[in-house]
């Protein structure tokens, strides 16, 4: 059941229900467009002849690979398994577009492959701790019953660099301070790696340091619990350590690597992020690029890049942002300078609107038609706005 564009949704067909049934058995080849960014397929399910399909009843799940045949195992709804037919209806490709053949769809009990049936519980629990969360925020409950959908970890608060603007490691005093504490505690990452990370769906490291300055056993082994429980990695990185701490496994573990930069030239790159090297900057980036890209996956990991907006830079901004373009980003991260010492002072931007806003509108102008998502300043108001405002 393939063409080279694929209908939005495809019609599994009835099935009867036998006592035995828990899973629901697809085998099934993707491809997506080219320029399409794959998150997620969704495989909706009604009961009876004549009921209707609704958002409500959904199971959603990720494929890996793509253009290859590939099974998923998926656990009929408890709700559903008092019911004596079930309809499917397959949307491959929720926030996408692309092909797809469906070489098999049958239900099944439970039987020798417990990868398959782990990993079709392991859906559930994140799907139903999903919808727990939209309740909770729904009901903006300051408590939540249930386990988290997604998580923040510092594994280190050492860094190697001693970046002007870092809060943690701009100063040499608190550079030294924070290189002298101690990494994640391994019982604490085993404890959290399996109370917790089943019903993860995301983790987020973030912190004080370098997260890839972590011990390299500490390191492999946070890796390997996000494998097991099917968690992807988000990651703030200054570069230095890429080639070093992420093969080609760990890359296809995660969702987006945000590079931070701050600087185009040597000279400005050098001044702000103190200790790094620009061309080392870029080889390791590029590695990543060569690696993401060349990965045979659905759902390819993404690119992010953050800058500071300071008075050296200021004027290096459409540059960035041209970079950006050219290495077919996913996500700029940009912020102003936010002042944690007073001889800061100087590299603020928080008194030049005129002068922040003609890179910044030129920056912006650049970014239109693009699909690089934005989190990023308006532009700055003069004073007599601001008074106004």
């Amino acid at each position: 059941m393939s063409s080279p564009s694929t209908p939005k949704l495809l019609n599994l067909g009835l099935f009867f229900i036998k006592r035995s049934d828990v899973f629901i058995d697809l085998t099934l080849r993707l491809q997506a467009d080219p320029d399409a960014r794959y998150d997620y397929s969704k495989l909706y399910y009604s009961t009876g002849f004549l009921s209707k399909f609704n958002e409500e009843q959904t199971i959603c799940f990720k494929l890996s690979l793509a253009n290859a045949h590939e099974q998923i195992r998926l656990l009929i709804p408890e709700e559903a398994r008092k019911h004596k037919w079930i309809r499917l209806r397959l949307d491959p490709f929720v926030h996408a577009s692309g092909s797809c053949q469906v070489e098999a769809a049958k239900l099944v009990a439970e039987d020798a492959n417990e990868a398959l049936s782990r990993h079709a519980y392991l859906l559930a629990l994140k799907e139903w701790t999903r919808a727990k969360v939209v309740e909770s925020e729904t009901e903006k409950r300051a408590i939540t019953p249930h386990p988290p959908e997604s998580l923040s970890l510092e594994l280190t608060a050492a860094c190697n660099l001693q970046c002007s603007h870092c809060s943690s490691h701009g100063d040499i005093d608190e550079h030294r301070m924070n290189n002298r504490r101690l990494a994640f505690d391994g019982e604490l990452l085993e404890s959290l790696g399996k109370e917790v990370f089943p019903f993860l769906t995301l983790i987020n490291l973030v912190g004080r340091g370098e997260p890839s300055m972590v011990p390299l056993a500490l390191w492999n082994r946070f890796f390997e619990l996000c494998d097991e429980n099917k968690v992807l990695v988000t990651c703030v990185t200054n570069g230095s350590f890429v080639k070093q701490r992420f093969d080609a496994k760990k890359i296809s573990m995660l969702d987006t690597l945000t590079f931070s930069i701050d600087g185009m030239t040597h000279d400005v790159f050098t001044h702000n992020r103190r200790g790094a090297d620009l061309d080392d900057f870029l080889n390791n980036l590029n590695y990543f690029q060569e690696i993401r890209h060349g990965l045979n996956v659905l759902r390819k990991p993404r690119l992010g890049l953050s800058w500071t907006l300071k008075r050296n830079n200021i004027h290096q901004f459409p540059d960035f942002v041209r970079f950006a373009i050219d290495a077919k980003a996913d996500l700029l991260y940009v912020r102003h300078l936010l002042l944690f010492r007073p001889q800061d002072a100087d590299e603020s931007l928080i008194n030049e609107p005129e002068l922040t806003n003609r890179y910044l509108s030129t920056g912006y102008n650049l970014l239109k038609g693009t699909d690089i998502k934005l989190d990023v300043p308006p532009l700055s108001l003069d004073k007599a706005e601001a008074a106004l405002a």
